[in-house]
């Protein structure tokens, strides 16, 4: 049995980091200036002093797909991502709707399939939930910031 020296695999690793930070980069660079507090994130855990709007980013499992009848390497993944960009109040949905907006945006321009926002509010919370999926392989250049 062959050994696989190379580790093509690895780039896996590397996808979720480069999704976040093309996002990240681009929210920011977009709202900003009219909402000086939006806080981008992937940490699920609550904190003291939270910033709104939050949108936060959260991977499911990547699956792999594409294999080969050698099996050696990872030829590509199906990624789903869910954004929950949660506000501070009901009146602020408008808000959250115009950062889902953005966000929907920079999914589409790397290729993502959408499902659109769904409102998700109780008496404490005020959120949209999208979510987005793609198959990426391992010479995909979408990335590139």
């Amino acid at each position: 049995m062959a050994t696989n020296t190379n580790n093509t695999s690895s780039w896996v690793f590397d996808i979720q980091d480069k999704i976040f930070s093309r996002l990240d980069a681009i929210c920011t660079a977009k709202l900003s200036s009219k909402y000086p507090n939006i806080n981008v994130t992937t940490d699920d855990h609550k904190v003291t002093n939270p910033k709104f709007p939050n949108v936060y980013l959260h991977f499911l499992s990547p699956v792999e797909v594409g294999k080969d009848l050698d099996g050696q390497d990872v030829n590509a993944v199906y990624l789903t991502a869910q954004v929950e960009i949660t506000v501070t109040s009901a009146q602020e949905m408008s808000v959250a709707n115009e950062v889902s907006q953005v966000v929907m945006d920079c999914m589409k321009e790397m290729r993502f399939s959408a499902t659109l926002p769904e409102f998700v509010n109780t008496d404490t919370e005020y959120r949209t939930v999208s979510r987005f999926a793609r198959t990426i392989g391992n010479a995909d250049t979408l990335f590139i910031i």
